[in-house]
């Protein structure tokens, strides 16, 4: 009986945990994405200072 009512409250939120961790892992991606970026943008910032071609 336990079983079956584990097994019931595991369906019934089972959509709300994969959408709460969709949520999270698209933010740590934007969050790394924006830091690559900034990182980005400041070598070839640097780059072009110090008269090296940028790819």
């Amino acid at each position: 009986m336990m079983d079956e009512m584990w097994m019931r409250n595991w369906n019934s939120g089972h959509g709300a945990l994969c959408a709460d961790l969709d949520r999270c892992f698209a933010g740590i991606a934007g969050a790394v994405s924006r830091l690559r970026r900034r990182r980005d943008l400041r070598d070839r910032n640097l780059r072009s200072r110090i008269g090296v071609p940028t790819p």
